[in-house]
């Protein structure tokens, strides 16, 4: 039996998991991302969750079939090149110098791409062929796998939903344009949302356990606790930001016609 690698490498954690040939996961690990010592290190702590892992479970190096990498930023997945504004990658050619360090092929592609079509493999999506996915997250992005593959786009840039822009989003995005649903429909998005109803006078539950000086510590998960326990400005938040959310996917099922839309992300 062979095993494959995959890694989901984040600017604060990696989580690696190794698989069977059935793709069975058979142990996994999670640990703080090695940013400090630049690519050299980060790609030496990769290296080193091989080794991790295969002795952890008995199995001989030679047996390892190939390492596969999410990564978040922009990936050129033929040439294997990384840029991630978080990490200390900058047309760094992750494939080559990580397969010279691991001895197996190793393939990069984008995380949340990485994300839609595990979950067209062996998640919501599994056996349906056409699947839409979409993490809310620090920011938004989607992906699209069609038939069993991923869809890349001119320049490797499809599934950038969180930059269709809407005339009733006040906020500038960090792209620079106006409006764009990633600004509203992901935890800082959410959590800006109630900042700003707080600081305009909207009184409920959850402004009057957060002071005025500590209204930026405010997250999203407060805000979520808070519509839980029925909090009318929460709830009206996550009303509006899922209308907004679904104003931006009904153009899109007009367009790719999916069996099936996978919303997920922290």
């Amino acid at each position: 039996m062979s095993y494959v690698l995959g890694m989901d490498v984040g600017g604060t954690n990696v989580v690696a998991g190794l698989f069977d040939s059935h793709g069975t996961l058979v142990r996994k690990i999670k640990t703080p991302t090695e940013k400090r010592r630049g690519a050299d290190g980060l790609l030496l702590q990769l290296a080193g969750f091989a080794t991790e892992l295969l002795d952890a479970e008995g199995v001989a190096r030679e047996r390892l079939g190939a390492i596969g990498l999410g990564l978040p930023g922009f990936i050129d997945p033929i040439a294997g090149l990384v840029d991630a504004a978080n990490l200390p990658l900058s047309r760094t050619p992750v494939s080559d110098r990580l397969g010279e360090l691991t001895g197996v092929p190793v393939t990069v592609q984008n995380d949340v791409k990485m994300i839609v079509y595990g979950e067209s493999l062996r998640g919501a999506g599994q056996n349906l062929p056409h699947v839409l996915g979409v993490t809310l997250g620090t920011g938004m992005a989607s992906a699209w796998v069609s038939q069993g593959r991923l869809h890349d786009g001119a320049g490797n840039l499809a599934g950038e939903l969180g930059h269709i822009t809407f005339p009733d989003i006040p906020y500038v995005c960090g792209c620079g344009m106006k409006g764009c649903i990633e600004t509203v429909a992901s935890a800082t998005g959410i959590a800006r949302q109630a900042r700003d109803a707080i600081a305009e006078g909207w009184e409920g539950p959850l402004s009057a356990r957060v002071s005025a000086d500590r209204l930026g510590e405010l997250t999203s998960k407060d805000v979520s606790e808070a519509c839980r326990a029925g909090d009318s400005m929460a709830i009206e938040i996550y009303r509006r930001t899922a209308n907004w959310l679904s104003q931006a996917l009904v153009p899109v099922i007009a367009v790719l016609c999916p069996d099936v839309i996978v919303v997920g992300g922290g």
